[in-house]
């Protein structure tokens, strides 16, 4: 997914260097992504040793010189196959959680429930977190974007409140048995 990323950032945001990726993803992507930030550097050079982006070194100022990285018409193309595969719905989510009811009998009731608490609490955060930053970010982004970031920021809200809601009744049901 990283390379879709970085060639759908050049091809919305024209040219740009590594920290300016960097910071796009930071700031509109980090909630539904998993791009690790240091990676981006090797994404960068690997799309470009493919051809899908070209890279000139440009001097602005005073400032060091700067990798400008652009996308090629074969990174346009590529980015296309890339995100038309994307259409391929699918959802098929496994919980490292199942496991540990699967073999509850090998666990301490209390340590399950206590670990369900710190989990509903760790998850209210997030929601907090995401709804904040789904304010954010429609303040920066352009208004041709704001309903496809709503879509977006709303997927993972109501995943995170399905899995609070999921442990709040687990967790009742766990102290209903005793």
């Amino acid at each position: 997914m990283i390379p879709l990323y970085i060639l759908g950032i050049l091809l919305r945001y024209g040219p740009q260097h590594g920290y300016m990726i960097k910071k796009i993803v930071s700031e509109q992507l980090a909630d539904f992504t998993e791009i690790k930030l240091p990676t981006i550097y090797y994404h960068l050079e690997a799309l470009q040793k493919k051809g899908f982006l070209k890279a000139n070194k440009e001097k602005t100022s005073s400032r060091p010189e700067k990798t400008i990285y652009y996308i090629t018409e074969e990174g346009k193309k590529e980015f296309n196959t890339r995100l038309k595969a994307t259409l391929k719905f699918e959802y098929f989510p496994t919980f490292n959680a199942d496991s540990t009811f699967f073999f509850s009998e090998y666990l301490d009731k209390k340590d399950i429930t206590q670990n369900l608490t710190s989990y509903m609490l760790k998850l209210q955060i997030i929601i907090e977190h995401v709804t904040n930053h789904q304010k954010e970010v429609l303040k920066i982004v352009p208004e041709e974007f704001k309903n496809e970031t709503n879509i977006i920021f709303r997927h993972h809200l109501l995943h995170y409140k399905a899995e609070e809601q999921w442990a709040k009744e687990t967790s009742e049901l766990l102290e209903q048995q005793g």
